[in-house]
C-alpha cells in the first residue's frame, strides 16, 4: 500500500484541483513549503494515505523513508515535509508523533 502512496506523488509544476476546505489548505501548504505536484487530486489522496498509514501503526520515519525510496522527486527533506504537512491537514491528532518521527528521518535516524 505504501508503494501506491509514494508513486502517486510526482514533483512537477503545481496545479489546482477542485479541492475544498482541508484539501485546499493542504495544497497551499505544500506549495508554501516548496513542494510541487503534477496532479492535485493525487497529492490530496497521498496526503490522506499518510494518515491511514499512521493510524495503521506505521511510524513517521518509515513513511518518510518509503516516500524517499519510491519517489526520488523528493529532494532534501521533502518527504519529511510532505508527511508533516499531511498529518497537520488530515490527522492533527497524530501530528506530534509524525512530526517527531519525520524530524528524526530528516536527520537520518
Amino acid at each position: 500500500m505504501l508503494l501506491s502512496v509514494a508513486t502517486m506523488i510526482a514533483v512537477t509544476a503545481p496545479a489546482h484541483a477542485h479541492a475544498d476546505g482541508n484539501d485546499q489548505s493542504f495544497l497551499v501548504a505544500l506549495q508554501q513549503a516548496g513542494l510541487t505536484y503534477q496532479d492535485p487530486d493525487r497529492a490530496v489522496s497521498a496526503g490522506k494515505q499518510v494518515c491511514d498509514l499512521v493510524d495503521g501503526g506505521m511510524t513517521g520515519v518509515d513513511i518518510v523513508k518509503n516516500l524517499e525510496q519510491y519517489n526520488p522527486g523528493f529532494a532534501g527533506n521533502g518527504a519529511a515535509k510532505f508527511t508533516a504537512i499531511a498529518a497537520e491537514a488530515y490527522c492533527p491528532n497524530a501530528l506530534a508523533r509524525v512530526r517527531q518521527d519525520a524530524a528524526l528521518a530528516a536527520l537520518g535516524r
